[in-house]
């Protein structure tokens, strides 16, 4: 019995011990948790940790058996052993060490563990105080299996809104570790490059339900830090900035030491993919790429990085951008890219012009660009050339056939475009230009343009031509035509319908010059066989409306050079010289001229046009004169007439009377003239008669019945071949007082009056004869011999009747008062005889 109860008291103490010492167990693990373990612990495990290179700071320890056993709180990691330079910060850390070693008394760490803690790491570990990183949901498990080796597994977190995943092996020991920062001769690159893909990530909008992901692997020695090898893996979706959003974004990067190697780069939006690869030497801060896009790249470069698009352009069809190039990070400047390649859009337009496709290769470097190659299509007409941009100055080279309507628009509120709008097409128009540009991007006033170019079935200013060609020198202020030629196209002329002219006439111009600033257009050297009116129509068409009135039947040889005003200022100076084997028409005194080879100068000066030199034939004789024309003045035309041997006949005709004796008419006429017709004709002149039978004339005519009355006849043997007067013509009317004919025994003196309006005569002839006639007269003393007649009514058909004779005027008294004497009037066949 008392056996049995011994056992019983001694297993009751057992029980109360074991109580006991859980209490005192439980009760010592709160106490040590609520105070801290020993800072012996706490020394020993920070000495353990600095075996491993791994300089840190542990403000607490405590063990928490159902949370991963020992437990570190406010860890803090240093890059130096006097813990100066902070370069992490870590709240809450699971410690596991080798237990075998425990129990002889040795501490030696194997594992740490971080779950959903929250990591704080410096940009710049060398200023902790500076820019800090977040990671925040961290979880890792950071090994140590022994020797030099340290493991990083399943380490993730997120990031700045990316989740991260990183895992690392490498081997390390405390110098390597706790070398200061400046030792590293890599650090300044690698922050670099770290700022910038930070500050670039932060600009970037990720999608809310599928964040991006990265996956770092990190292996090496870091005694030896060229042996350090990183791989880096970056997927993302629906990644936006400035309202432009890539639909896939992915890369793969290695990093060997001091080159970091991109290889491969992918990305996509909503017109094209890209892919690319890159090589960076952290050392020297230089690499390389390539690339090959199909992105919206104008879209891509003004959203993403501020690149401004090109003005008044638009791309609405596929791009593609193929490149290879090298790059160069510089202190306090962006980035020298130097990168040549090639690319192609479709479906593009510029300043409102469509195009269908535009093609080029392309070098790029420290800010200027070549393209050559350079394509531009359309359905009517192609563009190829070559373009530099050099310090905000291009220069272009190109050849072109695009219709006007294209180049218009580049030029709206410009001279130049004034000229391309004055220019007409139609479906056979073709244009040919070899041209080179240059302006200044700062300045649009700046444009100059040199080159040839070439026009075909084109309409300038309502004129035709079936070509024209020049060469040229443009610019905002001048236009410059040069060693120009046109052939005119006059198939739809009213001179060539009317005369059944040339289709077509041709000249050559050393050159047209127009002043923006003085509006004139200077005229050189132009030389040809072609109508003048539509010439001058294309610079000045009122003053081409003047030259209508010379109606050429074919198209004359024309030389021209001077000055016209585009803003009528006054300042009109053309000269043209003209002449031709072929009549032409013109309007004189009401009546319409037939003008048999016309030669002449005219110049124009404004409105007045002067022609100087005339000369041609008309009528059968040889004409010579000098016109000037003054539009809207009272007196409009001026001029004076030389000719000789006219055919009487052919006036008469012309200007309605019948002049049946004919004869050849020689003198001259000075005149002005209104614009409004006959009536308003002034003027003065001589007119002489030769190889006539003025008996037979209209003016004449009556005297030859009445005097072949009294000579029974016989007066037709004595015919008047001759005549000369003086005249005057004032307000349409002529006047003449010294009108003398006569033949051997007759002379007759007269005055008249013709209303050249009205054609009608009123004139007074006086006749003294001698021989038989005079003798019949005797009776009459002191008047035998004189005889008077008026003359009176329409000029082709006069009334004439006998009147008494009165005193002649003065200076008709010598002519009539001392007549020929009678002399035998041979018959004709015998004066030919002889």
């Amino acid at each position: 019995m008392t056996r049995l109860h011994f056992f019983r008291n001694l297993r009751t103490a057992i029980l109360l011990l074991m109580v006991c010492t859980v209490v005192a167990a439980v009760g010592g693990l709160w106490w040590a948790n609520a105070t801290g373990l020993p800072e012996e612990w706490r020394q020993r495990i920070e000495h353990e940790l600095a075996k491993q290179g791994l300089n840190v700071s542990v403000a607490s320890l405590s063990y928490q058996p159902f949370h991963g056993g020992l437990v570190a709180t406010e860890i803090r990691i240093f890059s130096d052993e006097s813990c100066t330079r902070q370069i992490s910060r870590v709240e809450r850390v699971a410690i596991d060490f080798d237990k075998s070693r425990l129990a002889r008394g040795e501490l030696k760490l194997t594992k740490f563990e971080i779950k959903d803690g929250r990591l704080d790491l410096p940009v710049d570990p060398a200023n902790p105080n500076g820019e800090m990183l977040e990671a925040s949901h961290v979880n890792a498990t950071i090994a140590m299996p022994g020797g030099r080796v340290l493991e990083l597994r399943d380490a993730n977190g997120q990031v700045e809104g990316i989740d991260v995943a990183v895992t690392a092996r490498i081997l390390g020991y405390r110098p390597a570790l706790s070398s200061q920062a400046d030792d590293d001769p890599n650090r300044k690159a690698r922050l670099e490059i770290l700022k910038r893909c930070l500050d670039e990530a932060r600009n970037w909008k990720f999608d809310d339900k599928e964040r991006p992901k990265i996956s770092i692997a990190i292996d090496g020695d870091f005694a030896d830090r060229s042996t350090l090898h990183g791989r880096v893996k970056f997927n993302a979706t629906n990644v936006e900035r400035g309202g432009h959003t890539l639909q896939k974004v992915s890369a793969d990067a290695e990093w060997t030491g001091t080159l970091l190697t991109v290889t491969s780069l992918k990305a996509s939006d909503r017109r094209g993919e890209l892919e690319g690869r890159v090589d960076y030497d952290l050392v020297g801060r230089e690499g390389r790429f390539g690339l090959s896009s199909g992105l919206d790249v104008p879209r891509l470069l003004r959203s993403w990085f501020g690149v401004s698009s090109i003005r008044d352009v638009t791309f609405a069809g596929e791009q593609r951008v193929e490149g290879n190039g090298t790059f160069k990070l510089v202190d306090d400047g962006p980035p020298e890219v130097k990168v040549t390649g090639s690319t192609a859009c479709k479906a593009l337009m510029i300043r409102g012009v469509a195009f269908d496709s535009f093609a080029s290769d392309f070098s790029w470097s420290k800010g200027n660009l070549f393209m050559r190659d350079i394509k531009v299509m359309r359905r009517d007409g192609q563009l190829t050339g070559k373009m530099l941009l050099q310090d905000k100055y291009i220069r272009v080279a190109m050849r072109t056939n695009f219709p006007f309507a294209v180049a218009r628009p580049f030029f709206v509120g410009q001279p130049f475009g004034r000229v391309l709008n004055d220019f007409a097409e139609n479906d056979h128009t073709k244009l040919d230009a070899n041209l080179e540009f240059g302006w200044d991007l700062e300045n649009p006033m700046s444009w100059v343009v040199s080159g040839h170019g070439k026009v075909e079935n084109c309409t300038y200013r309502g004129t035709p031509f079936l070509l024209a060609e020049t060469d040229l020198d443009l610019s905002h202020s001048q236009l410059d035509f040069q060693n120009g030629s046109v052939i005119f196209d006059y198939r739809n002329y009213a001179l060539q319908h009317a005369h059944d002219g040339a289709r077509t006439g041709a000249l050559k111009v050393r050159q047209v010059r127009y002043d923006s600033d003085a509006d004139t257009v200077a005229i050189s050297n132009v030389d040809g066989n072609f109508w003048p009116a539509p010439l001058v129509r294309m610079f000045a068409r009122g003053i081409a409306e003047d030259l209508e009135q010379y109606r050429f039947h074919q198209p004359p040889n024309l030389q021209c050079s001077g000055l016209v005003d585009t803003v009528g200022k006054g300042r009109t100076d053309l000269k043209i010289a003209f002449k031709t084997n072929a009549p032409a028409n013109y309007e004189f005194i009401g009546k319409d001229l037939l003008l048999e080879s016309p030669s002449a100068n005219v110049r124009i000066q404004n409105e007045k046009v002067v022609v100087d030199n005339l000369a041609f034939r008309t009528f059968g004789g040889p004409v010579a004169g000098t016109i000037t024309r003054m539009p809207g003045r009272e007196a409009g035309l001026s001029g004076e007439f030389s000719w000789t041997k006219l055919s009487f006949n052919d006036v008469g005709a012309l200007y309605g009377f019948d002049p049946k004796g004919g004869g050849l008419l020689t003198g001259r006429l000075e005149f002005t003239c209104g614009t409004n017709g006959v009536e308003h004709l002034n003027g003065r002149g001589l007119i002489g008669l030769e190889k006539g039978e003025l008996f037979s004339v209209p003016i004449f005519g009556p005297l030859s019945p009445l005097i072949s009355g009294i000579l029974g006849g016989r007066v037709g043997f004595q015919k008047a071949t001759g005549a000369f007067c003086t005249f005057t013509i004032r307000d349409g009317v002529m006047r003449t007082n010294d009108f003398r004919t006569g033949t051997s025994s007759l002379a007759f003196s007269g005055d008249a009056r013709i209303d050249l309006d009205k054609v009608t005569l009123d004139m007074t002839m006086r006749m003294n004869a001698r021989g038989l006639l005079g003798v019949l007269t005797l009776p009459l003393r002191p008047f035998y011999g004189l005889f008077q007649f008026h003359g009176s009514g329409p000029l082709k058909n006069p009334e004439w009747r006998n009147v008494m004779f009165t005193s002649p005027p003065e200076d008709q008294k010598d002519a009539l008062m001392n007549p020929p004497k009678a002399t035998i009037i041979q018959e004709p066949e015998r004066l030919e005889k002889r």
